[in-house]
């Protein structure tokens, strides 16, 4: 398929998805949960969806919580684009994020601070 079609149909994904996420109230989504990407298969029938979570909420309890409500997320999905067919979602923690987070926790150690900005003591 081509490549900037790809990107464009994951980039409609993501902001139909993501509106879809912050309008959930499904009590295992503690916290900020944000859709940081999605990447589609070839095929288009399945979806990826990356995000990330803030605010100290239950990484596994916010998976659990938006696959649950991936149908509806799927049926918006649907609703919202021309695709032949709509995408099955998975939903997958943004290795970025957790990435991001490790090495900025270990310059951290590396530099004496105590988190806040401030020499450890």
């Amino acid at each position: 398929m081509n490549d900037a079609r790809t990107r464009k149909i994951e980039a409609r994904l993501k902001e139909i998805v993501g509106d879809e996420v912050a309008s959930l109230s499904d009590p295992r989504l503690k916290g900020l949960v944000t859709v940081t990407g999605v990447r589609v298969s070839p095929n288009l029938s399945h979806a990826t969806v990356f995000y990330s979570l803030l605010a100290g909420g239950d990484p596994e309890e916010a998976r659990e919580g938006l696959q649950s409500a991936a149908g509806r997320i799927q049926a918006a999905v649907g609703a919202q684009t021309r695709l032949k067919r709509t995408p099955r979602l998975r939903f997958e923690p943004d290795p970025a994020v957790e990435r991001a987070t490790r090495i900025q926790r270990a310059l951290r150690e590396v530099s004496g601070e105590d988190g806040g900005g401030h020499p450890a003591r």
